[in-house]
């Protein structure tokens, strides 16, 4: 009976909001929260499109498999700057590059860098969350995400997740594009329609900072490649899409 419950809940996922409600942060986040406390997994809005989070091994394990991951392809913290300076071992002059970009100026950034020693253990699925000795932290803002990752923070809850898409099927910006065996494999979606960058049709800009590159130009490269460039003094390539130069053309 138990197992046909679980079947149950997870192919019929409970929304938020529901019907004649609106987006609401700070409720919509607790009851987030709850659920990748008590060993869920959600779907969840990013200004970089939906992604798919849990906080707990069997979660991130089904997680693995609606992806379609192969083993050593990794997913990552989404978390706060709080996580990344928890998680990562960066010389602490870096640190003022991404507390800038994020808690100053409220950009979404993926960061990837060096785990500390000490992160090892505080991480599920260690082995499906870091490669090389490194480990990928989105640093998801907007009012949800602000509020989800300030409730992990306090209860001490690290939250993996990635995009919520089948690997190498484009990023998702509505839910109705998500592909139904990753909608399955949730128990909750929290639906805030379209997402900020869905223009770009691509997902998240990740950088490397403490060797200041660019891993991947993503979802509004040219303003964090701006401020990278004027503020920090990095050489970055211009985005061959949505670059100035490709704008004037």
């Amino acid at each position: 009976m138990d197992n046909q419950a679980t079947d149950h809940q997870a192919s019929n996922p409970r929304i938020v909001p529901r019907p004649g409600e609106v987006p609401n942060a700070k409720r919509d986040a607790a009851e987030a929260f709850a659920i990748l406390q008590a060993g869920g997994t959600i779907i969840a809005p990013m200004d970089v499109g939906y992604t798919v989070m849990s906080a707990s091994v069997e979660g991130i394990e089904k997680l693995f498999a609606a992806k379609k991951r192969q083993p050593g392809h990794t997913l990552g913290v989404i978390g706060t700057y709080a996580s990344h300076l928890q998680l990562h071992d960066l010389p602490p002059e870096k640190y003022n590059i991404t507390r800038t970009l994020t808690e100053e100026l409220g950009m979404t950034i993926g960061v990837i860098a060096k785990i500390k020693d000490s992160a090892r253990q505080l991480l599920p699925c260690l082995d499906q969350v870091t490669k090389n000795n490194t480990l990928g932290i989105a640093i998801s803002e907007g009012p949800f995400q602000r509020e989800l990752g300030r409730l992990n923070d306090e209860n001490h809850q690290l939250v993996i997740g990635s995009s919520a898409n089948v690997t190498g099927q484009g990023q998702k910006f509505v839910v109705s594009d998500i592909e139904p065996e990753i909608l399955a494999a949730a128990d909750l979606i929290v639906d805030y329609g379209r997402q900020k960058w869905s223009l770009y049709g691509r997902a998240g800009t990740v950088i490397d900072v403490e060797n200041e590159r660019v891993l991947r130009i993503g979802a509004n490269y040219e303003g964090i490649r701006e401020k990278l460039t004027a503020w920090f003094g990095w050489t970055l390539p211009e985005d061959p899409e949505f670059g100035a130069q490709s704008q004037k053309a």
